[in-house]
């Protein structure tokens, strides 16, 4: 068995995992004592039959090492995790980008070997897997997010005209003066819906995937703005492609699945 972790901005959420099957479960908010709050939502679902522990952590990071760098939504700046969370439950730990955990458990539900995929939240992360295994570069690979799809476009944390300026929960408040689970506006919701589809017919256009994910907090609205998103990429990509809402739980078998992923 083993653990499988997924740290965002807004939840933290831990899942002991058996043959790609969650049997426990525990959620706890982040938090402003989000390191506390991490190890407390482990306990909830630990015991002895626990192999090792695998962490979804947002980025950009050393995952390697286990550090946590300049991350705008989450005060995790600097803090060794990995060897907090391996010295604290004497276990092996793994850690790996967030949102590529949710797309490697994603590409485990679907049965699918080639997916990309967005996480739609506080801010805005990404994942790809090619041929059954996460895509991760030089460490960083997969930061969907900061890509730019507007040159001039507001700033996010880490950059500028980038879907996370324009889809994420932090840009939706700015934008439109509500958190994006109170906003009704269909107008708003259609034109949110076409900036997620210009990024993902770029994604669609240099991966061809099996298939295109989306996750996170905002993707509860995956039918608010699914046809404006629709409308760009029938007009941009050059195949047709299913994109679907994942789900809530991917992010949990994919960081458990990071030992067998390696």
């Amino acid at each position: 068995m083993i653990i499988g972790v997924d740290i965002g901005g807004t939840e933290i959420k831990a899942g002991s995992v058996s043959n790609n099957k969650i049997i426990n479960k525990k959620t706890v908010r982040t938090g402003k004592d989000a390191v506390d709050n991490l190890i407390r939502c482990i306990s909830e679902v630990f015991d002895k039959k626990v192999k090792g522990i695998g962490i979804g952590a947002p980025g950009p990071a050393d995952y390697e090492k286990g550090i946590i760098g300049k991350t705008p939504n989450l005060d995790f700046k600097n803090k060794n995790i990995r060897k907090i969370i391996s010295n604290k439950f004497k276990k092996r730990v793994i850690m790996q980008n967030d949102a590529s955990c949710f797309v490697l458990g994603e590409s485990i539900r679907l049965k699918k070997k080639n997916v990309v995929g967005m996480t739609l939240g506080t801010g805005v992360g990404g994942g790809i897997v090619i041929e059954g295994k996460l895509y991760v570069g030089n460490g960083n690979a997969g930061e969907l997010g900061h890509c730019t799809i507007k040159y001039d476009g507001p700033k996010d944390g880490l950059s500028k005209g980038s879907i996370e300026s324009y889809a994420s929960g932090k840009a939706i408040k700015r934008e439109y003066g509500k958190d994006a689970h109170n906003l009704k506006s269909k107008k708003a919701w259609n034109e949110i819906g076409k900036k997620i589809g210009i990024r993902i017919s770029n994604l669609i256009n240099t991966f061809d995937p099996d298939a295109v994910v989306l996750g996170g907090g905002i993707s509860k609205a995956f039918s608010k703005f699914k046809k404006g998103m629709n409308q760009e990429i029938k007009k941009r990509a050059i195949r047709k492609v299913n994109v679907v809402k994942g789900s809530e739980d991917s992010g949990m078998i994919g960081a458990a699945n990071l030992f067998s992923n390696i």
